[in-house]
């Protein structure tokens, strides 16, 4: 049986970027990269750091939200069978410890 799962995931990561504009770009370009279906939204960026440099250090905080499609007999099954997916789909990368919820 074939299941649309609806997806929210939330984290944050430190980049090295030229400025803020910079970072929060770098961020969505990457995720995009990873799930192109995926909405993307950066919710803060900030320096890790005071120290000025022509490259420095930037937390970005985001959210991406979308939805996976699976075969899966129940929906708990389903629930499963996509957040799997998607930790599958982020490891390795800087965003590999994005909290997921269901929406």
């Amino acid at each position: 049986m074939e299941h649309v799962v609806r997806l929210r995931g939330q984290g944050r990561v430190e980049v090295p970027a030229y400025g803020v504009a910079d970072a929060e770009h770098q961020v969505e370009k990457e995720l995009a990269a990873l799930w192109p279906e995926a909405g993307v939204d950066v919710l803060e960026v900030g320096r890790a750091d005071a120290d000025g440099r022509i490259v420095e250090e930037f937390r970005v905080g985001y959210r991406v939200r979308g939805s996976v499609s699976v075969t899966a007999d129940t929906e708990e099954d389903a629930r499963k069978t996509a957040v799997r997916r998607l930790r599958e789909r982020f490891q390795g990368s800087r965003f590999a410890r994005i909290a997921w919820e269901f929406v």
